[in-house]
């Protein structure tokens, strides 16, 4: 009995030996730190919140490689003037594995995303994207009202 006992012994130690040397096979972190979609919603009525204009920034002058956004507002005084542009709110489409933060134009970091409702009647917006292995990319989106 004491010999199986002992014989038990052993091999679950060469087991538990054998499992330890294995490696953990870690994925690769991300390295992709671009943006996909910047989409403006201006809230033009005041009396009923669901009512909103999608615009889609990225189709004004994009440089992508510069990260740098030029966006004019169509020229339409009654849907976009000083008081609808202060009732605007940006969405990012970014890769699944990066995370947005605003900056200021310094480079300092303001707050996690670019949510809530924010001005942009003549406004720069600066952001930066980063990536899941540390990488980022700055962003810069100017927008302007004919």
């Amino acid at each position: 009995m004491k010999s199986r006992l002992f014989h038990f012994a052993i091999i679950c130690a060469a087991l538990f030996a054998t499992a330890a040397c294995q490696k953990l096979d870690e994925p690769v972190p991300d390295t992709a730190c671009t943006i996909n979609a910047l989409k403006c919603y201006v809230y033009y009525d005041t009396g009923n919140w669901n009512t909103s204009k999608e615009l889609d920034a990225l189709s004004g002058t994009y440089n992508a490689e510069r990260g740098i956004i030029s966006y004019t507002f169509p020229d339409d005084p009654t849907l976009y003037n000083r008081e609808s542009l202060s009732r605007c709110r940006l969405e990012a489409s970014i890769p699944a594995t990066a995370r947005l933060v605003e900056v200021d134009a310094m480079g300092v970091e303001l707050d996690q995303g670019i949510g809530g409702m924010r001005n942009l009647y003549n406004k720069t917006i600066y952001f930066k994207v980063i990536a899941a292995n540390g990488d980022a990319k700055n962003y810069q989106v100017s927008f302007k009202v004919q």
